[in-house]
């Protein structure tokens, strides 16, 4: 005899097989998503601490440190690369900031291993910018001269020869120039920048004046004094200069200012200064945002020239071909965090933007809301999932 199955039996065993079949999708997404965002709070926990003890360095061993050495068309090159002890996921240059003996400034160390434990192999370069704490248009090259040897390595296990490049701060200027020219734009996967820029003129005007804004029609908006800033930029730019003693009075001035205060007198030294050092005093000493613009005109050809090679805003950058990462602190003290939201727009859907309370400059701090946390979070997910 046949069994009949009345319709509400049916309907009650379609909507438990449809349950079913959703539990099964959501746990099977839940296995490979939450693992990823269980291993990027861990990995940005270890960001943070620094050298400090981690779970992270608990979970991974400590990856090996060598000096290396390049030759690309001609150019010498060198740096320190990490290569990670346990299995090969991804290759990555790691440019930091304007730090005095970078390699071996214990946060970058700090940094790289973090990158290295992730699996990246994690060059990082010796910079002309750690001499003269200044990026230098020949930075450019020798970031693409850096990333073109580490695609070139023998990575074993890697079936692609694509590499990340993570910058922080005045370096991300640099980076995303030689990420967007050949012969290096091809190779580049992504690239990771924390507290960058967009444009050197804004960045003057910010340094300068403290005012900023992210459109032209926008009102100005300011951030309180930031003295140590303003004067080594003074100190950094004045190397720009053909003038020696416009050189060493213009480094004068910044150090006595950096040691005893904005207010003191150092009329006696401006004196000193050729035209070309008034020009570049005057711009610094500048607090007007309007001219800006006007005083940056004034500069020494030479000094202007640099600055525009540096200057994404006045650079090509439609041969970048990678995703573009792009962290930045809400309320950074050295560069707005509107450099970053105009880097992105120019770089349209390849930028993934991260405006964060929990990171001041290029530092990653554990403080936050619980939806900044989320951001950082979902931010450091992205980067991880660069890797194969």
């Amino acid at each position: 005899m046949t069994k009949t199955i009345n319709a509400p039996m049916k309907r009650r065993g379609r909507i438990f097989l449809t349950l079913f079949l959703g539990f099964v999708v959501v746990a099977g997404a839940a296995s490979w998503f939450l693992p990823r965002y269980f291993e990027a709070f861990w990995f940005l926990e270890d960001i943070a601490a620094g050298p400090a003890p981690t779970d992270w360095k608990v979970m991974h061993r400590a990856p090996a440190r060598s000096s290396v050495t390049w030759t690309v068309d001609g150019r010498a090159g060198s740096g320190d690369l990490y290569t990670p002890a346990e299995r090969l996921r991804g290759r990555m240059v790691f440019v930091p900031g304007l730090l005095t003996d970078a390699r071996n400034d214990a946060r970058v160390i700090a940094t790289a291993e973090s990158f290295a434990r992730a699996g990246f192999l994690t060059l990082v370069p010796q910079m002309e910018a750690f001499d003269g704490l200044k990026a230098s248009p020949a930075d450019i090259t020798g970031i693409s001269d850096a990333a073109l040897w580490l695609s070139d390595s023998a990575a074993p296990g890697l079936t692609r020869n694509k590499v990340g490049i993570a910058a922080l701060s005045y370096m991300s200027g640099p980076a995303i120039l030689a990420a967007s020219r050949a012969p290096l734009a091809d190779r580049v996967d992504f690239v990771f920048f924390i507290g960058g820029y967009y444009s050197m003129t804004d960045v003057i005007r910010f340094v300068t004046t403290r005012k900023f804004r992210a459109q032209d029609s926008d009102p100005w908006s300011s951030e309180p004094p930031a003295d140590y800033a303003t004067w080594a930029f003074l100190k950094a730019n004045a190397l720009g200069l053909d003038d020696e003693a416009d050189r060493i009075t213009l480094a004068q001035i910044a150090d006595v200012k950096l040691q005893r205060g904005s207010d003191v007198d150092v009329s006696g030294l401006i004196g000193r200064l050729g035209p070309d050092g008034q020009a570049v005093y005057a711009l610094i000493a500048n607090r007007d945002p309007d001219k800006v613009d006007r005083l940056i005109a004034a500069l020494p050809a030479g000094l202007r020239t640099q600055l525009d090679a540096l200057d994404p805003a006045k650079q090509d950058l439609s041969g970048f071909k990678g995703d573009a990462l792009l962290v930045h602190g809400k309320d950074d003290p050295l560069i707005p965090s509107t450099e970053s939201g105009k880097l992105a727009a120019a770089l349209g859907g390849q930028a993934h933007l991260y405006i964060l309370e929990q990171v001041t400059h290029v530092e990653v701090n554990k403080a936050g809301s619980i939806w900044d946390q989320l951001d950082m979070l979902f931010a450091g997910e992205r980067l991880l999932g660069y890797r194969e």
